[in-house]
């Protein structure tokens, strides 16, 4: 019986003294799918909603990737109250700026202390007494300084237990360890002084034993001078190298500075220290008669050789700038320690010892795989345990044999070696690990098989369950029948995809989707999701890497879909269409069934009524995707919820064929005409963050105190017409969009009543020049006109314990009163299509009677040079791109267009005219909406345009 992945998995939680005990039964991460269009921003509030989690969480960012098919990947840390939860991980996954899903290890901390019982020095103290070394790295002054290292300070932390399935605050520390060498992080109870939990960060290749890079300065008082030398490796014959010419001392050494920030390889001289001292050559040619010698100095050629190509591989296979994305320099330090029987990274630099029952231990591969642990730190950071250990040596393992095939060979379509698959065969005859045969060794190649271990031992057995992911991939590059030996076993056969295919998809699934605590059954989810977006769900890829991960017992074998078809997105980017009733928006539909497709139903809906069915035929191979496009009239002013679904017979999926999103209609308002509000004609755009009901409604509020803002019951856009408001809501109002560019002294005015948890909950205004696609605060930087307009200039970060959701300019407070309230705006005056929207924000608990608005009006007076903007004129609209400008005797001096997200498409500077008129010719745009912006002589014209 297979392990089954659930698509959403809860965190369900019970509470202990000073401690949160996380349900076993549960696991921790979950993915969630978003069936609506959502922004970054919305899609992890509704991941944190799927945790029960409240306002006090934050998410800070930790970078970003685009993939080769277009799809952004943002990684997000967890805080709550500006204090890292450790492991805590979002990532979302975008496509144009519209997330399609959230996945990550997110925790509720909310019931820990937030005062710790103990300080940082007493922690270390508890902490150095469990790990009782004799000598520690800061008490050497030259080497700590050498390692950018000194003595931890300890920073405050939760840190989720997953060995006892509990929640600490607790003191993190960086503990090296001289004497025995070990470099860890520590977590000690800040509360009970317990020791929590050691993560190494010295990993090695052989040990049944993260990594944080510092970036100290390697100094050459001379000029250098970059020099192509040739090396006469111990392992990888003579291969060319990159050195340096030390003017100073009329030699050669081994420090390149052609890639990133340099790779530099030393020599420890059978020291236990870390000593820049170079290897240097007289002529830049490092043979073998110099070099291999009684102390293996031609192992030094193969570290420095095998760092460049571990560097080459990284870059010109993945784009990826050294391990951590950012250039960051490869130290090697070689002839480490009496006969030291193992290499590993430090958080800082590779060590290599010369070996016992090892040849020096200066491999390519044993380079690659160390260089790797560096890689995962700046990417999943998997946590050096259990599963998420195993699969962090795993790794490093994959990008030992994947740096060995291409650094020998050049590439990775090259037929590969069986060596290949032996990790550190170069080292010793059997090598350390098989990837092939992992029972060689005495690792497990299957799931809970022959030779899986359950113990504690080795960080609960990194080096020898890490086996599994190595026969995975094994397998899905080069291909596998057989049967495993898993508790029930299993008869698989498998097409390899090739290394190329196989490595993207393992690094991807290493870099976007895995989190800290990660398991093999979540690598998998990742990895499929993954085959399917680069290819397809019934791509040859996709189905060997649901097999392979059968082969291992993980997860159950493929099983096609021989009819199915996908909605895979609505492209509609949620901005804001100002002149007219009518939308376009284009499906993403395609073909994931084994079938070619010859007619499809797309059937939708407008604020859930109105079914409109229209009937696609064509031929859609399997794999392939089409554009349908959809348009759709008759819109009044405000947010409309489009639902989407498209449906075939007998279709094999039917779960992925309907999406939602937000339409956002408005229009053209009246400069100086006051909205009271009072007809039905005066309904703005309203909707709440990431839904398509509102909080705001149009109506006259029944209770006071916030009736008093007309004492005949005025209708009033409101917060609600009775009672308090919710709690953890976050509402806009959206106004008309209006044209300063012909008005002088333009300023905006409004009536405000408002009752609210001070600090807490909040109202402020907002602007847009671009269809809403950005927005900012109005009068945030305005400081000569801010006492004059908001009453609060609170924020998380100036406060630090309350405020969470304010920008730093709002209203707040109880029962206050705001008559003809007006702010200027002659900053926006040239602005032609400028919209503002009041922005409601509540947390997640106590509630009072809300907002009202009332009376909203741009104000502002007619410039003596103001013109019509009807003398411009573009026909046809829509068109299949061509467009002619009637202009009616006005100079155009510029054509600015813009995209519905408000994206400069091209600026036109010199216009041709004949006869008043130009052409525009959007012939090779894709189809959709555009704007106009045309600057004349006389004023500014926007004009809205449909490419069909």
């Amino acid at each position: 019986m297979k392990n089954q992945i659930l698509l959403l998995q809860l965190l369900f939680i019970s509470f202990v003294f000073s401690q949160k005990k996380i349900e076993k039964q549960t696991p921790h991460s979950s993915l969630f799918f978003a069936s609506k269009s959502f922004s970054e921003k919305e899609a992890l509030n509704q991941f944190s909603k799927a945790y029960h989690l409240n306002e006090d969480y934050s998410y800070q960012s930790l970078y970003e990737n685009t993939d080769r098919k277009g799809q952004k990947h943002h990684k997000f840390q967890q805080f709550y109250k500006g204090i890292k939860i450790e492991f805590g991980t979002a990532i979302t996954h975008s496509i144009e700026g519209k997330v399609t899903h959230v996945n990550g290890e997110l925790y509720d901390v909310s019931a820990i202390p937030l005062n710790p019982s103990i300080n940082s020095e007493e922690g270390l103290n508890k902490a150095l007494a469990n790990i009782n070394a004799t000598s520690y790295l800061w008490e050497n002054e030259d080497e700590a300084h050498l390692m950018n290292y000194n003595k931890p300070k300890g920073t405050l932390v939760y840190f989720p237990n997953q060995k006892t399935n509990t929640i600490h605050l607790a003191y993190k520390y960086d503990i090296y360890t001289t004497q025995p060498i070990s470099r860890q992080e520590v977590y000690v109870d800040a509360h009970t002084g317990n020791l929590l939990f050691s993560n190494q960060i010295i990993k090695h290749v052989t040990a049944k034993n993260t990594d944080k890079a510092f970036q100290p300065k390697i100094e050459i008082e001379t000029k250098p001078s970059f020099v192509l030398g040739t090396a006469a490796t111990r392992y990888s014959g003579t291969r060319s190298i990159e050195t340096t010419f030390d003017a100073a001392n009329s030699n050669y050494i081994l420090r390149d500075q052609t890639r990133g920030l340099g790779i530099f390889t030393f020599n420890c001289q059978n020291s236990n220290s870390f000593q820049n001292i170079d290897f240097t050559d007289n002529d830049n040619n490092w043979t073998d008669a110099e070099y291999n010698n009684a102390a293996k100095d031609n192992g030094a050629l193969d570290a420095h050789w095998g760092a460049e190509r571990t560097y080459d591989f990284w870059s010109e296979v993945f784009g990826r700038n050294s391990y951590d994305d950012n250039g960051g320099i490869i130290r090697s330090y070689v002839h480490f320690g009496t006969n030291y029987n193992n290499a590993g990274w430090n958080g800082f630099a590779m060590s290599y010892g010369d070996g016992s029952s090892f040849d020096i231990l200066t491999s390519i591969d044993v380079c690659g795989h160390e260089i790797g642990h560096a890689v995962c730190t700046y990417t999943a950071n998997l946590v050096y345990q259990n599963e998420s250990g195993a699969m962090n040596e795993g790794f490093s393992d994959i990008w030992g044999a994947c740096i060995e095939h291409y650094g020998r060979t050049g590439n990775l379509s090259n037929p590969i070696s069986n060596n290949v698959w032996l990790i550190g065969e170069d080292l010793t005859n059997t090598g350390l690990r098989s990837m092939q045969n992992p029972n060689s060794n005495g690792d497990p190649d299957t799931y809970l098989g022959t030779y899986w271990y359950s113990g504690t031992a080795d960080n609960g057995g990194v080096h020898t369950n890490s086996g599994v992911l190595n026969h995975w991939f094994y397998i899905l590059t080069v291909g596998e029948t057989g049967t495993n030996n898993a508790p029930s076993p299993d008869s698989y056969s498998v097409t390899g995809i090739g290394m190329e295919k196989a490595s993207e998809i393992a690094y991807l699934a290493e870099r976007d989707y895995l989190t800290p605590n990660a398991t093999y059954e979540e690598a998998r989810t990742a990895t499929i999701a993954l085959a399917n977006h680069l290819y397809c769900a019934n791509s040859p890829e996709a189905i060997a890497v649901t097999n392979a991960w059968y082969a291992v017992n993980v997860g159950e074998a493929y099983v096609a879909a021989a009819d199915d078809i996908a909605l895979q997105a609505i492209d509609n980017s949620n901005t804001i269409l100002c002149t007219s009733s009518s939308v376009v928006t284009d499906l993403l539909i395609k073909n994931q069934g084994l079938n070619v497709i010859s007619t499809a139903t797309i059937s939708y809906t407008i604020d859930g009524s109105n079914l409109v069915t229209e009937t696609w035929n064509g031929n859609l191979a399997p794999c392939e995707e089409i554009s349908y496009p959809i348009t759709i009239n008759g819109l009044n002013r405000g947010a409309h919820l489009l639902n989407v679904t498209t449906s075939i017979l007998n279709d094999g999926r039917p779960e992925n064929n309907t999406k939602e999103t937000l339409l956002m209609v408005n229009d053209e308002g009246t400069v100086g005409l006051i909205n009271t509000f009072s007809n039905s004609s005066d309904e703005l755009i309203a909707y709440n963050e990431g839904e398509a009901s509102s909080l705001w409604v149009r109506g006259i509020h029944t209770d006071s105190p916030t009736n008093a803002m007309d004492s005949n019951g005025n209708t009033v856009y409101t917060t609600n017409l009775s009672g308090n408001y919710p709690d953890e809501t976050k509402a806009y109002l959206i106004s008309q969009c209006y044209n300063l560019s012909s008005i002088s002294n333009p300023e905006i005015s409004f009536n405000m009543k408002y009752d609210l948890e001070n600090n807490w909950d909040i109202v402020y205004v907002e602007y847009s020049t671009n269809f809403g696609a950005n927005w900012q605060v109005l009068g945030f930087n305005d400081m000569a006109n801010w006492t004059n307009w908001y009453t609060s200039d609170h924020t998380q970060l100036t406060n630090g314990n309350d405020c969470f959701n304010c920008p730093g300019a709002q209203w707040t407070g109880t029962n206050t009163t705001l008559t003809n309230y007006s702010y200027p705006l002659n900053a926006l005056n040239n602005e032609t299509h400028i919209i503002f929207r009041i922005v409601f924000h509540s947390d997640q608990a106590v509630n009072e009677l809300g907002v009202n608005i009332d009376d909203f009006v741009v104000n502002g007076t007619l410039a003596t040079n103001s013109f019509n903007s009807d003398v411009v004129m573009v026909y046809p609209n829509p068109s299949q791109g061509i467009y002619t400008l009637s202009l009616r005797n006005v100079e155009p001096v510029s054509i600015t267009i813009y995209d519905v997200s408000g994206k400069t498409i091209s600026t036109i500077q010199e216009i041709k005219t004949i006869d008043n008129k130009a052409t525009l010719d959007l012939s090779k745009a894709s189809k959709g909406i555009y704007f106009l912006v045309i600057q004349t002589q006389e004023g500014i014209v926007s004009k809205r345009i449909v490419k069909e």
